[in-house]
């Protein structure tokens, strides 16, 4: 900073005995014409300075930036880092790795239709073919979905639903999954020539488990009917209780509304996968991929939210 306020400080003295302010001459000389080569040589000298002095200012200005950029990456790695941390956390656990590679599969197939529409053919098959490996992956992954799904179900008979009704639902969507895990497995490894099945096998499994799993779609939409029946029963006894503290009452207050809010998230992600379950339960459906795309995501990014969350 001392060495350009110098510089500058020099350069403007140079400049004004150019220009013939202080000279004696000048005073002696007021009526006399300067010469043409003299007054290109104080332009050239005059533009010169100027340029030396703006180089100078910009080689100040990148070091102080540059100083400021070191500040900031010493506090960043030096401090904690709670969100990189959270990240971490999402993707460690099995949900959140499965939601991150979901929002990959069918975001990539909206890709793939916006580099169709603008003629980048190339472009629009290579992210065709990560959509692809993607929802290949996402289906290997699954092959071990059965396990968790016997604990669930052991679960749900520990701890049974608080009305009749979604237990008998559990208990019937419970069967519809138990009978997709297989069928999606006798699938995949029939297609990848894992295991020895027949074309015929293969194509039966894909679409029956698809329409196992458009059920359990169905059924869950009555589930939540009645989970929201409940809610608000919840909702209305907390007005109707007689004396309660107000702190309490705030409180269950706020639970009922978390529970609205997630039962809302949920009705979103349902109301995203029935036309997505239909259309792979239908042979020879015309549902573009796009809307495939589109609704995937939008299932995809709400589910990564809950799970975000639940990582907190």
């Amino acid at each position: 900073m001392n060495e350009s306020s110098s510089m500058e400080d020099s350069m403007i003295s140079s400049a004004v005995l150019v220009n013939g302010d202080t000279s004696p001459a000048s005073e002696l000389v007021c009526d006399e014409k300067p010469s043409t080569s003299a007054t290109t040589s104080a332009t050239a000298a005059s533009s010169t300075l100027s340029t030396e002095a703006k180089k100078s200012r910009i080689s100040v200005s990148k070091l102080r930036g540059n100083h400021i950029v070191a500040l900031a990456l010493r506090r960043m790695l030096k401090g904690p880092a709670p969100t990189l941390d959270h990240i971490i956390r999402f993707l460690s656990s099995g949900s959140g790795h499965d939601k991150f590679w979901m929002v990959t599969q069918y975001f990539t197939k909206i890709v793939v239709w916006l580099f169709a529409k603008k003629g980048r053919k190339l472009a629009s098959e290579r992210v065709r073919t990560l959509s692809n490996l993607v929802a290949d992956y996402r289906i290997m992954i699954r092959l071990t979905g059965l396990v968790p799904m016997a604990q669930y179900v052991r679960m749900s008979e520990q701890f049974p639903a608080p009305s009749q009704l979604l237990q008998g639902l559990d208990r019937i969507m419970n069967l519809s999954l138990c009978a997709y895990y297989p069928l999606e497995h006798i699938y995949w490894l029939g297609a990848h020539q894992v295991l020895p099945f027949s074309e015929k096998v293969v194509d039966f499994s894909g679409y029956w488990s698809c329409r196992f799993w458009a059920a359990w779609v169905a059924l869950q939409f009555v589930h939540l009917g009645e989970e929201y029946r409940l809610i608000k029963g919840r909702k209305q006894k907390i007005y109707t209780q007689g004396k309660m503290d107000a702190t309490k009452m705030q409180e269950e207050l706020d639970s009922v509304d978390a529970s609205i809010k997630s039962w809302k998230i949920q009705l979103l992600i349902n109301a995203c996968y029935f036309p997505l379950t239909l259309h792979w339960s239908i042979r020879g459906s015309t549902f573009p991929d796009v809307a495939v795309g589109v609704f995937g995501t939008v299932a995809a990014v709400a589910q990564a939210y809950n799970v975000w969350k639940a990582t907190a």
